[in-house]
């Protein structure tokens, strides 16, 4: 299993961080309540995080270069 995989636990941190993190933030972040955007700006990183961890990953069904077809 390579290092890159434990990448996935970051979203789960920060979603459960959220909650401790907004009793320090300002009430309002551009107009919006900050847990929301807290949610939402992780609901965008999570894909690139997978993102990241499918690309580290490689194709993973494709056939190895030695196999015959």
């Amino acid at each position: 299993m390579k290092s890159v995989k434990w990448l996935a636990a970051l979203p789960v941190i920060a979603f459960f961080s959220g909650g401790w993190l907004s009793a320090h933030a300002p009430t309002f972040v551009l107009g919006m309540p900050f847990l929301m955007v807290w949610n939402v700006s992780w609901l965008v990183l999570t894909s690139l995080v997978m993102l990241a961890i499918d690309r580290a990953e490689g194709d993973l069904d494709a056939p190895s270069q030695g196999e015959a077809r």
